[in-house]
């Protein structure tokens, strides 16, 4: 590859320079996993995971182990890499390693793939035909239950447990001891099982009754009585509990979460926190009523733990979870159950393990640190001397210590990778410039040459120029933000000793918080917040100077910074030095509005200031600081200065409305057009205009109202009178009755309109309520009004037909029946021969008892449809009046249609009975 092959030379006679063949270098895989995985161990997991196989794939055994021991010293709970690493020994039958890794993952990592590769191990080293390594079989599937069988996922292992039982020595239903101790373990599994909400707690059920069956049938019912709500709690609780995790990732392989919203993958990693919560509180509202079962003691904080640190498994970068782990036992008292070592004389809390493991996971998270400090300060035992204050104080500032490390050692990274990116953009830059250059052409474009360098270099430069502006912007925000966070812990470090050691002296064994305070400033990436809050612990405090001193220090520190200046200028006015208080403000907002990009910087300082003059300072100097503060925020309302001068955060008497008249100015929102009101606001409907189409088509109108009932007139509404109907023939009138909404639904209504009117009216859609479907289809199938021309019908006369007429009940008319005088009458079906009879001469069943369809319908005439009418336009009987029939109860296809109801009345635009068509 160095050297050019000969026949890639310049052809004889060419004047151009010979071109170089660029020499291609092989690209290393391995190195290039192995460059980010060193880079960043926590964030490069799909580097770890590729780095795996291409050992794996190379077949470089030992170099795949070293490369799994690096990876679960990161990530000790993946057990998915665990599996990976047992199978790659156990192809190479490694038994020694394999076993070292059971013990090292087995306890810490409670997975189901990982405890299984576990039981086909030793089921694999252990044949079954020896008793005594049948023990081992059953001691390890014991085992295993113990730690995972409390798993949703975990029916698999407790359904192999039984078989393996059933497989054991000994015969169901014998009387040697041998068979009585296998019917007791298989009865104790399936107990066990079918407490446990899993997939299959069903077929086991099933399995459990056919073995208490086939064994004695009284003493197998009494048995299963006594499972059966156990049976049936974990049956209903592992549906609540399917739905409670659906969409739940259960990997053990963590992930760095999002920094926020706008980062990619962040709404997903929220979901899972969110799911996860939610399996823990549902296991904490006990839904198998273990918290109070004596029988089975620790079983509900059991199964809380088992969530926990499945949870953390998949969270492991998430310190909210650990911290909640945390808190949950030091409220419940857990304590570890685990055996101890040698050097562990008293029982550990579990909440401690959670937060030391946390932080060894997290050793940047400053939550995690400060509740650790919390603790060691609150539960260490101590004496009131200096000895045990300064052993104390040593416990207390070792995890404050570790996360101040990790903080630093991040902005160094920090650092490190600004320099390596900008190194990377200006070697790009300088490569682009030399290929430009030597892809120049010929001696007599070299001109041309000159005049393009000319043009293209400064745009090169530019862009390199920006994108190195870009990389040190996100490196200063970065930087910012961990120099806040480092300051904040050193302030809680610095409360703390105070609490223990006092303020205590510098350089010596007590040195209290002004030896944290002078370790801080040796460190630096200090921000005013430091010095602000150490000058008034002295002051407030101690009531020493040296809070002064501090203050004055750190104006030359911070000379623009307004925060720092707002809490010095608090700290003069609580000293009564005025003076000194309205120098510092004058020098500091002079510095800060003398910079166009920082006079927004000043805002807080002349607020403060305007707020203080106003209440202890003389009107002129009020006067001047508004003035200059309307020309440096003219933005602001010319209002807000002066009202300022009197309002608090609670009440301001200037934008507050003094009421001189009720009823001018407390008077209720008229409703607003083009909104339809509530039931309770609604007018009357303006009568449907006549239709000028014979079958006019469904019409639906969307309107948007918030009450599922009719709209109802106002009845109290004097300006609004109820309308009233004028009846042409008769000269009389329609008169609306009394609404029926009275009693507690009228003072609800009355409440809903006095609601209303105080809040200024609800809005809503006064388009009229759109007619139903079914009844704009009939008053398409009724002629119109120019149609009809023939004697009309008396309305009161109707009606008093109606209330004389004498209908019989129906098994009377039944009975009385003629069928033969019917030409249409046919036979009653078969199919419902129980009822007797057809209902409207229809092969349907009779009304049912009581219903008023089969006790008031009516029949104007025999085998008189529409069709037969005279009032159809058209027909025979057009030329001469018609004189309706007396009303008898008939058989016929006549009488009212719609199963014998009566018609419902026309809408007023038709003229009604004795309108006028």
């Amino acid at each position: 590859m160095a050297d050019a092959p000969t026949d890639d030379g310049p052809n004889n006679g060419s004047l151009s320079p010979p071109t170089e063949t660029p020499i291609l270098v092989p690209v290393d895989k391995v190195a290039q996993l192995e460059k980010r995985v060193t880079e960043d161990p926590r964030g490069a997991l799909d580097a770890w995971l590729a780095l795996m196989a291409e050992h794996r794939c190379r077949g470089n055994i030992a170099q795949a182990r070293e490369i799994y021991e690096r990876f679960l010293a990161i990530f000790p709970q993946a057990a998915e890499v665990w599996v990976q690493w047992l199978e790659m020994e156990l192809e190479t039958d490694n038994f020694n390693e394999a076993e070292r890794i059971f013990s090292t993952a087995l306890i810490s990592t409670p997975n189901l793939a990982l405890w299984t590769k576990y039981l086909d191990y030793v089921r694999r080293r252990n044949d079954l035909n020896d008793g005594n390594a049948r023990q081992i079989v059953y001691q390890a599937y014991d085992f295993a239950l113990n730690n995972i069988g409390l798993d949703k996922d975990s029916g698999k292992i407790w359904a192999d447990y039984i078989q393996f039982l059933k497989s054991g020595p000994g015969t169901l239903g014998g009387s040697q001891w041998e068979d009585l101790k296998k019917m007791d373990q298989i009865r104790s599994a399936y107990q066990k099982a079918i407490c446990v909400p899993i997939a299959n707690v069903n077929n086991l059920w099933k399995e459990y009754d056919q073995f208490e069956m086939s064994l004695n049938k009284p003493n197998g019912r009494k048995n299963l009585a006594e499972r059966s709500p156990s049976y049936m709690t974990a049956k209903s609780a592992y549906i609540a509990l399917e739905n409670t995790t659906r969409g739940l990732q259960r990997t053990t392989l963590p992930v760095l979460p999002p920094a926020a919203a706008h980062f990619d993958g962040y709404q997903e990693y929220m979901e899972q926190v969110e799911i996860w919560k939610r399996w823990i509180a549902w296991e904490k509202s006990d839904p198998l009523y273990l918290k109070e079962d004596e029988k089975l003691p620790g079983l509900y904080q059991k199964r809380i733990l088992y969530v926990y640190r499945q949870a953390l498994m998949a969270l492991r970068f998430w310190p909210e979870m650990w911290l909640d782990a945390a808190e949950w036992c030091f409220e419940n008292n857990i304590i570890d159950d685990k055996p101890k070592t040698s050097d562990q004389k008293n029982d550990v809390s579990t909440g401690l393990e959670f937060l030391i493991r946390g932080i060894e996971a997290n050793p940047e998270s400053v939550l995690l640190a400060l509740r650790y400090g919390d603790y060691i300060e609150s539960t260490h035992q101590t004496e009131d001397n200096d000895k045990a204050k300064i052993a104390l104080g040593q416990a207390v500032r070792a995890p404050y210590n570790k996360v101040l490390d990790t903080l630093y050692d991040i902005i160094n990274k920090v650092k490190d990778r600004e320099t390596a990116h900008i190194a990377q953009i200006q070697e790009a830059a300088k490569k682009a410039a030399a290929r430009d250059n030597s892809s120049s052409g010929s001696d007599d474009d070299e001109d041309d040459e000159e005049e393009g360098e000319g043009s293209t270099k400064p745009a090169m430069d530019a862009s390199a120029e920006k994108q190195i502006q870009a990389v040190q912007q996100v490196s200063a925000m970065q930087t910012k933000m961990l120099s806040k966070t480092i300051s904040f812990v050193w302030i809680a470090l610095i409360r703390a000793m105070r609490r223990i050691q006092g303020k205590g002296k510098a350089n010596t064994e007590m040195g209290g918080m002004r030896q944290v305070f002078q370790d801080a400033r040796q460190r630096g990436r200090l921000t005013s917040d430091v010095y602000a809050a150490v000058a008034h612990m002295e002051w407030t405090i101690y009531k020493e100077p040296a809070g002064g001193k501090i203050f004055d220090r750190g104006a030359k520190l911070f000379p623009e910074d307004e925060d720092f200046a707002l809490e010095h200028i608090k700290y003069l006015h609580s000293l009564n030095d005025f003076t000194n208080a309205r120098v510092l403000f004058e020098r500091v907002v002079s510095r800060l509005t003398s910079k166009p990009e920082n006079v927004h910087k000043a805002k807080q300082l002349y607020v403060y200031f305007h707020k203080y003059e106003s209440q202890f300072g003389e009107l002129a100097q009020i006067s001047k600081l508004e003035k200059r503060m309307a020309e440096l925020f003219p933005e602001d309302p010319k209002l807000s200065h002066f009202s300022a001068r009197f309002s608090t955060e609670k009440f301001d008497p200037i934008t507050a409305r003094v009421i001189v008249s009720p009823a001018a100015q407390l008077r209720p929102k008229i409703q607003p057009p083009g909104l339809m009101p509530s039931i309770e606001q609604q007018q009357p409907q303006q009568p449907i205009s006549i239709r000028n189409t014979p079958t006019p088509a469904p019409q639906f109108q969307p309107t948007i109202t918030n009450s599922p009932k009719r709209p109802l007139p106002l009845d109290d509404d004097e300006s609004n009178p109820p309308r009233k109907i004028q009846r042409n023939d008769y000269n009389t009138e329609f008169v609306r009755g009394a609404s029926p909404l009275k009693g507690a639904a009228g003072r609800r209504l009355d409440q809903q309109r006095r609601m209303q009117g105080s809040a200024g009216g609800a809005s809503y859609s006064s388009t009229p309520a759109p007619i139903a479907r079914d009844i704009t289809f009939l008053l398409g199938l009724i002629p119109r009004a120019e149609a009809y021309d023939y004697h009309r019908m008396n309305p009161n006369k109707v009606v008093n037909l109606l209330q004389s007429t004498n209908v019989p009940e129906y098994h009377v008319w039944k009975a009385h029946a003629n069928p033969s005088q019917n030409p249409h009458h046919r036979n009653v079906s078969t199919d419902f021969g129980s009822y007797g009879g057809g209902y409207g001469n229809r092969d349907s069943p009779a009304p049912r008892v009581g219903s008023p369809y089969g006790q008031q319908k009516l029949v104007m005439g025999q085998g008189q449809g529409y069709r037969q009418s005279s009032l159809r336009p058209g027909s025979a009987g057009s030329g001469a009046g018609y004189e309706p029939p007396p009303a008898v109860p008939g058989q016929g296809a006549g009488g009212y249609q719609f199963g014998g109801l009566p018609p419902p009345p026309p809408p007023p635009g038709y003229g009604g009975y004795g309108g006028g068509y």
